[in-house]
């Protein structure tokens, strides 16, 4: 059954409450004291495939010795991580998740760069491809580099896809998409989670800025916004109140395994909840649709990402880059558990199958859907390649964002002032030397 949920006033205190945290304890410990082993953090649980990582690579490097630390991605957990960044904590290699974060570490000083150890090894040529980016670029010089290829796609609840005599989709419409929501909907289950990024498939990379200025003023940005508030006002998506109470934003999967909704346009890092009925108990398999096409175009809203950063205070720098080398290459089958897809294509389909569905992929997934939708080659990834004022801009979007889909804005004016913040936020930047 569907939760009770909670009061637009509630949902708007947990906002302020959010913004009024402005720091954490932060990290602390003894400048002059390094450990001997490479201090790794990133946001993958251990157990997932980054300790599989480690153990390879210290087999065939034994002697060098690797600490992974798990850091929750969320505001939080990447609060911490900038604190014992700029605190001075003995870390030697991060993973950065999200253009917001990467571009405030590579701007803050906080990434080393890797430029002339790329342009030495020939097996990792294509991350100084600048045409279908791989790879951050900050002024020209690399400062990081994308672990996984992470394409966005939408998921069926296969059991409550059949029941409602509902059509697997090949190809569909944005307003198709909504159709399907509502046919969907029921007194106990919200037909989607939310409406997928109408603007970025629209649009594609960069879809933010328009020269010197933001791109804001383009229509598809307010059609996302109404459609997103009148799916959530007629019930064929969820309350934005209970995404903000509850959290969704970061953990969809309790909803979704709980049949609370069934449309779930998402990322393949989601897969392996999916693949664990142990800790993640369902009776139910999942088919996959490709992202609904918006006035004919069809960019993928998602993109290379979950990207190897090096601190530039470490002094492990052979050893760290020793690291990045072997994760991009032999190290990127045991990331498959985590829903990684390598972003070097160096695995077969039938290993990137078994790697990400397990070992008996049909018990839980429709893997002929999963080959066409997910494991597309002529997928268009929208991976983005500017980030001017991007922490600015992403808070402005998000702030009157979750205003209209409480319903407190119409998303006119909402679009309006998130337009208005981002022309001054890159005006602004632009200016600096």
């Amino acid at each position: 059954m569907r939760r009770k949920g909670f009061s637009r006033r509630e949902a708007l205190a947990v906002l302020g409450a959010a913004a009024g945290t402005a720091v954490l304890p932060g990290c602390s410990t003894d400048q002059g004291s390094r450990s001997a082993a490479l201090q790794v953090w990133g946001g993958v649980p251990p157990e997932s495939g980054p300790a599989a990582v480690v153990e390879a690579f210290q087999r065939k490097f034994p002697q060098h010795k690797v600490t992974y630390t798990r850091y929750v991605n969320d505001d939080r957990g990447n609060l911490k991580l900038d604190t014992a960044l700029q605190g001075g904590v003995d870390i030697d290699v991060y993973f950065t998740y999200g253009l917001g974060p990467l571009a405030l570490r590579a701007g803050s000083g906080l990434a080393a760069d890797l430029t002339d150890q790329v342009r030495r090894a020939p097996e990792l040529r294509p991350f100084l491809d600048t045409e279908q980016p791989r790879a951050y670029f900050d002024n020209g010089r690399v400062k990081g580099l994308a672990t996984a290829s992470v394409p966005s796609f939408v998921m069926f609840n296969e059991k409550l896809r059949r029941q409602a005599g509902v059509e697997l989709p090949h190809e569909w419409t944005i307003e198709e998409y909504r159709a399907t929501a509502k046919r969907l909907t029921t007194a106990d289950t919200v037909g989607a989670y939310r409406v997928p990024d109408v603007a970025r498939i629209a649009l594609g990379p960069d879809y933010w800025y328009d020269g010197d200025r933001s791109n804001f003023g383009d229509p598809h940005f307010e059609q996302e916004f109404r459609i997103g508030q009148e799916m959530i006002a007629e019930g064929s998506a969820f309350r934005w109140t209970e995404v903000l109470s509850r959290h969704l934003d970061v953990y969809q999967q309790n909803a979704f395994l709980g049949e609370e909704f069934h449309l779930w346009p998402t990322w393949p890092f989601n897969l392996r909840y999916l693949r664990d009925a142990k800790m993640y108990p369902h009776d139910f398999k999942v088919s996959f649709a490709p992202l609904p096409t918006v006035d004919g175009r069809d960019w993928n809203s998602g993109e290379c990402g979950n990207f190897l950063m090096v601190n530039p205070k470490s002094p492990k720098q052979e050893v760290a880059w020793e690291f990045i080398k072997f994760y991009l290459t032999e190290g990127s089958g045991p990331m498959l558990s985590a829903g990684q897809l390598p972003s070097l294509s160096n695995l077969s389909e039938d290993q990137v199958i078994s790697g990400m569905l397990g070992e008996e992929p049909e018990r839980y997934f429709d893997v002929e859907s999963f080959r066409r939708v997910v494991l597309d080659p002529k997928l268009k990834l929208a991976t983005g390649t500017r980030l001017t004022a991007f922490p600015e801009i992403r808070l402005a979007e998000k702030q009157q964002r979750d205003l209209c889909w409480l319903g407190e804005k119409a998303p006119g004016p909402a679009i309006r002032d998130v337009r208005r913040v981002a022309d001054a936020a890159i005006a602004r930047n632009d200016r600096r030397p």
